[in-house]
């Protein structure tokens, strides 16, 4: 994925996304304003936290929002969507203002398993402002 961006991980070994060889080439797929490959990014970085992969979901955020304010190119909203996508409780989907009770319980108790996840989450399940944070509760249909 990140040769089709046209970024590579820094070959000095550091857990650091840098432009590879093909980056201006590959930016002409990507760094405009109103672009699908934009949602993909948010999606990437959100589903390399959901595998436990955050060092490389933070390295893909700081590369293309990097690209982003050196460019000019990139809308506010996709670079807040890919901020709130590397940040935000996993509970929270990137689009949401806030907790609508919709990611469902496992993504609460995802992030409560990790100690309260990145952004917005704590330990023991304390947000940012050392409030507690709870999920919606899941009722049971009795099936199954």
């Amino acid at each position: 994925m990140l040769t089709f961006y046209g970024f590579q991980f820094s070959p000095d070994g550091t857990m650091k996304i840098v432009p590879g060889v093909n980056f201006h080439h590959a930016a002409k797929n990507w760094v405009m304003r109103f672009n699908h490959n934009h949602l993909r990014i948010t999606r990437i970085i959100r589903s390399l936290r959901v595998l436990g992969l955050e060092g490389e979901a933070e390295a893909l955020f700081e590369a293309v929002k990097g690209v982003g304010e050196r460019s000019g190119r990139i809308g506010g909203r996709s670079l807040e969507f890919w901020g709130r996508a590397a940040e935000r409780p996993l509970f929270i989907a990137p689009e949401d203002e806030e907790d609508e009770g919709r990611g469902g319980g496992f993504l609460y108790e995802f992030e409560a398993g990790r100690g309260g996840g990145g952004g917005g989450g704590g330990v023991d399940g304390a947000g940012a402002g050392g409030e507690e944070v709870e999920g919606p509760s899941v009722k049971s249909n009795g099936k199954g």
